[in-house]
């Protein structure tokens, strides 16, 4: 087997390896991942994306890719046909496209999530290519099991487009210092932030955007809290994102969106509800077992820097 650029590939050559990774997904994470194989489709065939792709002889049995945005790469989807998973191969891929991204000119930044893997050997390879990291695991709960939203005193209304700067605003300060933003540029910047919440609310970039079950929350002094929510298939709701300003933090404010979310997708029909946190956030991860979230998938958040330069993960 051999390795060739993802650039030397069309969608028609992909579409057979595309289509299985979709499947496998859909079944692993409850999650319609049509409209990313779209954007990759695309991307291959403008010759937009980097990575690249596994062979046995002529036939594509894994693939993997990364984004490059200021001077920032993202390592996307790891993904092998199921015949050629566990035997080391896919590792191998990762290694090169990780050697390929960090050697990068003017690339001084690697991030990886590796929820979207296949390989179970991904972790070990980004301690060895000097990545810090942190365990993240993947939640899930069914919406037929009994819910009781708490009584509160917060003011919850749901989201408008209006909204986007001040839910940017939230997001950044209840990261401020945190073990996530240290892993993820996305929260470096309010500006970043702003970006982050386009992508979410306008371009779908978690599945499709829930107006219903996306919340601002306001105290006496303005908006405090926010609740980004989406649609990753037709019967999977998905919490994309919790913040809750620091001064209102431990009040349980982070328990009346979460059930509220959840509240709304049971009445819109929906069968379940997931979402993602890490680990070591621990009052986070409290709430989502309380709320009855249980483990679906392990997997870890990654990040290097080009030395001299450090990421230093709080304690």
């Amino acid at each position: 087997m051999h390795t060739r650029p993802l650039t030397e590939f069309s969608a028609r050559e992909l579409r057979s390896l595309l289509a299985e990774e979709a499947e496998h997904w859909a079944d692993e994470l409850l999650w319609d991942y049509a409209d990313v194989s779209s954007a990759v489709a695309s991307g291959l065939d403008r010759r937009s994306l980097t990575g690249r792709v596994l062979e046995e002889g002529e036939r594509p049995v894994a693939y993997c890719y990364y984004l490059l945005d200021s001077g920032r790469a993202v390592v996307g989807s790891l993904f092998a046909a199921a015949a050629f998973r566990g035997k080391g191969a896919e590792e191998e891929l990762l290694a090169s496209v990780l050697d390929e991204a960090q050697r990068r000119p003017g690339n001084d930044r690697v991030e990886c999530q590796t929820l979207f893997s296949t390989a179970p050997g991904a972790d070990a390879l980004f301690a060895r290519a000097g990545f810090r990291s942190r365990l993240r695991h993947y939640l899930f709960r069914p919406l037929d099991e009994p819910l009781e939203v708490p009584a509160h005193g917060f003011r919850l209304r749901p989201m408008r487009r209006d909204d986007l700067a001040l839910a940017a605003q939230i997001i950044h300060r209840s990261h401020a210092g945190t073990l996530d933003a240290a892993l993820n540029m996305t929260y470096a910047t309010p500006g970043l932030c702003r970006g982050f919440v386009d992508t979410l609310v306008l371009r779908a970039g978690c599945g499709r955007f829930d107006s219903e079950a996306s919340f601002l929350a306001e105290g006496e002094g303005g908006p405090i809290g926010v609740l980004l929510a989406s649609h990753l298939s037709r019967q999977n709701g998905h919490v994309c994102q919790v913040s809750v300003t620091p001064e209102s933090q431990s009040r349980g404010l982070g328990t009346a969106l979460v059930a509220s979310a959840l509240a709304a997708f049971r009445r819109q029909g929906l069968t379940t509800a997931s979402l993602s946190v890490t680990v070591d956030n621990h009052r986070a991860y409290r709430l989502y077992q309380r709320l009855g979230f249980r483990l679906r998938k392990e997997f870890a958040a990654h990040a290097w820097v080009r030395p001299p330069a450090r990421i230093e993960l709080p304690a």
